[in-house]
């Protein structure tokens, strides 16, 4: 009997789908740390939502490189968003809305560089576009409620 033919994915399609899944648990640190110095009630479940999801993506995209034969990437996030935490502290909720969209604008481009490689299989395309959907929907959804309590 043969054994398992285990298929190895190309080291670089890997490296994007590591720095997507680095870059969504630094967000949900992130959202977390801005939820606490939030008082409005629904920018603060908002930005709960969006590290809940960011969390949740990050996990089906270590399963998805550990499946193609990678090794999921657990470092350690905190490092990064220790300089933020000196800003978030005394932000208002304008300067937060301002980070948050430095975010999203990563996370679109990180997103749009994988969604655009003609190696990417069909499925793990489509979990990709789901979840910036998903993503999307939160940002836009925190950008109004923002424009709503700061403008």
């Amino acid at each position: 009997m043969n054994g398992f033919n285990v298929f190895k994915a190309p080291p670089f399609l890997l490296e994007k789908l590591g720095k997507i899944c680095i870059l969504l648990r630094q967000g949900k640190s992130a959202y977390e740390q801005f939820a606490k110095n939030i008082t409005d009630k629904d920018l603060r479940n908002t930005m709960l939502t969006l590290a809940q999801e960011s969390n949740q993506f990050a996990c089906e995209l270590s399963s998805q490189i550990e499946t193609l034969g990678g090794v999921p990437n657990s470092e350690n996030v905190n490092e990064a968003i220790a300089e933020d935490e000196l800003i978030i502290s005394s932000s208002d909720g304008n300067e937060i809305l301002t980070l948050c969209k430095k975010n999203e604008n990563k996370m679109v481009a990180a997103y749009g560089e994988i969604l655009n490689d003609s190696f990417l299989y069909e499925g793990i395309r489509k979990m990709m576009r789901y979840q910036l959907r998903e993503m999307l929907c939160n940002f836009m959804r925190l950008n109004q409620l923002g424009s709503l309590k700061f403008h």
